[in-house]
């Protein structure tokens, strides 16, 4: 499986994320921080599982040798260009990669936000699957978690 393929699935089956949201990355969203590998997403600093992080990072190297040598024609060093260096990959083809490769990026993204609703609020879930509060809710609705326990420790501290 193509390395740009195994990562957008990670990505997109373990944290819910959205390809397109994915494909507004560039190298200098992989940050290596002492103590691990970080994806910077909107000013959000998620750290990754080893496994995840080896991914990334691998892909990023390469991403950056070959912005290295289109730095003419190109100011971005996207993490998944496209065919002409100024853009990152179009959202369609890489949907259709997926799918050629057995990841169906909804249903997987669903399972994801599924299985973060039970352990998140709301807003957070909303911040971090970059969806709107009202999508955030339904989800956590569906996992059936109650957050106002939460709340109120939180107002207590």
């Amino acid at each position: 499986m193509p390395i740009d393929v195994r990562t957008v699935g990670a990505l997109t089956l373990l944290f819910g994320l959205q390809p397109t949201k994915l494909l507004e990355l560039t190298v200098h969203d992989i940050v290596d921080d002492e103590a691990a590998t970080v994806l910077n997403l909107d000013g959000q600093r998620i750290p990754l599982p080893p496994k995840v992080a080896r991914l990334v990072r691998v892909l990023r190297d390469r991403c950056q040798e070959r912005w290295q040598l289109n730095q003419k024609a190109s100011t971005t060093p996207w993490l998944f260009p496209g065919q002409e260096p100024a853009r990152p990959l179009g959202a369609t083809y890489l949907s259709l990669k997926l799918r050629q490769h057995g990841i169906t990026p909804l249903a997987g993204r669903n399972s994801a936000r599924l299985a973060l609703a039970a352990d998140l609020p709301a807003s957070v879930l909303a911040d971090f699957t970059a969806t709107s509060i009202s999508n955030a809710t339904r989800w956590t609705g569906y996992a059936r978690r109650d957050w106002f326990d939460c709340i109120a420790t939180r107002k207590q501290n």
